[in-house]
């Protein structure tokens, strides 16, 4: 038994997350929950001791994350903060320096500053080689950019960005670096929010980079390790985005036993019928195999074992379960699916959501047969 798994099976991490639910499941304001959820150490689980987190590890963050989507049903909240820790803050503890440990790192941890991660562009999602954005060192040793960016979770209430840009023509293995860019910085225009179904409470935006001026020593790795520095973010950011999924179909699945119980039809309770009974234990299945193969890969990576094909197969495997099990709310609570108070609609569009960002399940399906030797 490592360290680790036996501080997540310890007394002290089962305290600590039945206070985090209590937390959550007083359903936390919005603009203050952030900075409450960062100061109970939600932020910091993944992060060593000695770069300023708890060392708690991935399977604690996860759990975590887990815990508190299913006690607050909010399900942008999650998300926003889970992106934040694996395409922002990972990268960060992975290349920073010790002044960006300190400058960005910690302020991260602490819900000081919010952190975006700004690659997508609206021409160039997955295909790196036609990334716009550029980068141009200038003879007084600053960068500068300019491009734009989109579809950046957190964008719109950012405090620093991690932007990709291209610095090189070719290959993108040594062509692309990554910049640390504070909110104020002259020739940063953040744009508006960007309006969606799903994921309500994570905000989308867009950003305009306009002769952006960025010093030397705020390249992320040093110029050209753009690439790596997006591959260990999306190593990390596909294991364990859909971390917070599970919370909402656990709440999910515990709201419709209740619903099939307690309404009756044709003087039985609908918990009675076949075929209700077995779209419940389809649900409980889908669940428990998303829950099952997401947790075995937290440990692959506190293990330090986590590879790209092991991440795609779990991002995709959840994100898969994920919408059969949404699939079935809609026969369950027939007409009621259309109240809002049910919140079945809601997560279906989350569902479906979850099978785009962090990569495509095409993209997935992609890195794992390659993984595969296809």
């Amino acid at each position: 038994m490592t360290e680790y798994t036996a501080s997540v099976r310890g007394a002290e991490f089962a305290h600590w997350l039945s206070s985090l639910r209590g937390w959550a499941r007083k359903s936390p304001d919005q603009a203050t929950a952030w900075s409450e959820g960062a100061a109970q150490g939600l932020l910091s689980l993944a992060v060593p001791e000695s770069a300023g987190g708890s060392g708690a590890g991935y399977e604690a963050a996860c759990l975590a994350l887990e815990a508190v989507a299913e006690e607050s049903g909010l399900s942008g909240l999650a998300f926003s903060t889970a992106a934040q820790m694996w395409a922002c803050q990972d990268p960060i503890l992975e290349f920073g320096s010790p002044a960006q440990h300190a400058g960005y790192l910690t302020p991260l941890l602490t819900g000081a500053a919010v952190g975006a991660f700004a690659a997508t562009e609206y021409d160039s999602g997955s295909d790196l080689l036609s990334l716009k954005t550029r980068a141009e060192q200038g003879g007084d040793g600053r960068w500068r950019l300019n491009g734009s960016k989109t579809f950046i979770t957190n964008g719109p209430i950012a405090d620093v960005f991690l932007i990709l840009a291209r610095t090189a023509e070719g290959s993108a293995l040594s062509g692309l670096t990554a910049f640390l860019v504070p909110r104020d910085t002259p020739g940063l225009q953040v744009g508006t929010v960007i309006d969606k179904t799903g994921l309500e409470g994570a905000e989308l935006g867009s950003l305009l980079l306009d002769d952006c001026a960025v010093e030397n020593a705020d390249l992320l790795g040093g110029a050209g390790s753009g690439f790596a520095v997006l591959m260990h973010a999306m190593r990390y950011e596909r294991a364990f985005i859909l971390a917070p999924a599970l919370g909402l179909m656990a709440r999910a699945l515990r709201q419709a036993l209740d619903h099939t119980r307690s309404r009756s039809q044709f003087g039985q309770p609908l918990s009675s019928y076949d075929t209700i009974r077995q779209r419940l234990v389809r649900m409980h299945l889908s669940l428990t195999s998303a829950r099952e193969l997401l947790y075995t890969t937290a440990r692959a990576a506190d293990a330090n074992s986590l590879d790209h094909r092991r991440s795609s197969l779990t991002k995709l495997h959840v994100s898969t379960e994920f919408n059969r099990f949404c699939q079935e709310l809609p026969d369950l609570y027939g007409g009621y699916a259309l109240l809002p108070e049910t919140g079945a609609l809601a997560l279906m569009a989350d569902a479906v959501a979850s099978r785009y960002y962090s990569g495509t399940s095409d993209m997935q399906m992609k890195i794992i047969a390659e993984g595969l030797g296809l």
